[in-house]
């Protein structure tokens, strides 16, 4: 039996619609985290695992009970709960806080954490004398936190705990929650750090307009469809070092502004090719070999491209490609990369696009970078110069 489990779970607002038919199970164990945009039902969702709220059409079970059925206190046995804010208005010692959370075990002491065990594990044990109307913002969520694990509960619903935290903290909570989710704790946590979210949790569960858009492993729900679909931007995943992570931009222009090609490498093409698909433009780039920076950004963006194996030099196959994309382009750039024996061909290939007539624009300092005399007279021909990105793109902006 699932220890929570929503069945087309539903929630209106003075008859706004905040939750539409919800449907999804958290097992004992899991660590799960709840994303989307703000107003999406997050901790509406939240509100009904607690058993604060009764959905209005379906039902919310915990262990296989309605949750808005259990008594408060036996409900916290069950469920502690961290929410986004927390007001107290006694001028109580942190200590007395924490304490506060044992009171749904009548304070027994084979039931109840140690207060001091509890403080030293959030890294806040300095804080225990302290009076909590003094705490800063970040200092009461770790406070309350530490009274919600006083309650010795199976689940632990938390709502943005890292909200009011530096980065260094926001680190330390996720951790301390995954250490927490290895000793046998359930977790359901809202956050909004879509990195935060695919970094530290198993199972996500993705929420817009109230409705369930995507559930399950980070890869999964974080696909760059589902979050521009979700958030209106466009994003892009990324693996690097082990570590997936997300970058975003703003969402595609609708107005397309034409076709420019790069003529790039070594990371000297990645930033304009996410500046220029900003600005409007389909790019595509080569030849490029596999693997190179440049070759890896323009794999993740999903461009076009032509390609050539690692640390080889450009073949007639490859050059083809390229001269086939140029032909297509309605401007050529060639970046400040480096020319060598290698990538020789890339500069036959913008002659090329001289003698077609198109536009082509090179960056500065295109003879220094010539290792191979390939480029003689370029500089010289009719093309545009630029001295760098931002030059570049204040042009075709």
């Amino acid at each position: 039996m699932a220890l929570v489990s929503l069945e087309e779970a539903s929630f209106s607002y003075d008859g706004r619609a905040v939750l539409k038919r919800v449907s999804f199970d958290v097992q004992q164990g899991e660590f799960v985290g709840v994303v989307g945009p703000n107003g999406s039902g997050k901790s509406t969702l939240l509100d009904l695992v607690s058993g604060v709220r009764t959905p209005g059409t379906g039902v919310v079970l915990v262990e296989g009970k309605p949750a808005h059925r259990f008594r408060r206190r036996d409900m916290a046995q069950r469920v502690a709960v961290v929410p986004q804010s927390f007001v107290l208005e006694f001028d109580l010692r942190v200590r007395d806080v924490v304490e506060m959370g044992s009171y749904c075990r009548d304070r027994s002491p084979e039931s109840c954490g140690d207060v001091d065990a509890t403080l030293a594990r959030l890294g806040i044990a300095h804080l225990g004398e302290r009076r909590f109307t003094e705490l800063s913002g970040g200092e009461k969520q770790l406070v309350v936190l530490a009274q919600a694990l006083m309650q010795q509960a199976a689940l632990l619903l938390l709502d943005e705990p890292a909200a009011a935290l530096d980065v260094s903290h926001q680190l330390r909570l996720f951790d301390l929650l995954r250490e927490l989710n290895r000793d046998g704790l359930t977790v359901l946590c809202v956050l909004h750090d879509l990195n935060l979210a695919i970094h530290y949790f198993a199972k996500l569960l993705v929420l817009s307009d109230g409705e369930l858009a995507a559930l399950g492993s980070p890869e999964e729900a974080m696909q760059p469809e589902v979050l521009e679909a979700v958030y209106g931007v466009r994003a892009y995943l990324h693996h690097y070092a082990g570590r997936t992570f997300l970058t975003f931009s703003p969402r595609p222009r609708v107005d397309r502004r034409g076709r420019v090609h790069l003529v790039c490498g070594g990371g000297t093409g990645s930033s304009l090719m996410r500046e220029l698909i900003d600005c409007g433009y389909d790019v595509t780039a080569g030849v490029l070999n596999a693997l190179d920076t440049d070759e890896v950004t323009g794999r993740e963006l999903g461009l076009q491209m032509a390609v050539e194996a690692p640390f080889s030099p450009i073949s007639d196959e490859a050059h083809a490609s390229n001269l086939r994309l140029i032909e297509r382009a309605d401007l050529v750039i060639l970046t400040a990369v480096p020319i060598g024996h290698g990538n020789a061909r890339n500069i036959e290939a913008v002659r090329t696009a001289l003698e077609a007539s198109k536009p082509v624009w090179v960056a500065e300092g295109v003879a220094e970078r010539d290792l191979t005399g390939t480029a003689e007279g370029l500089a010289e021909a009719s093309v545009a110069l630029f001295r760098d990105d931002a030059e570049l793109l204040v042009h075709l902006a």
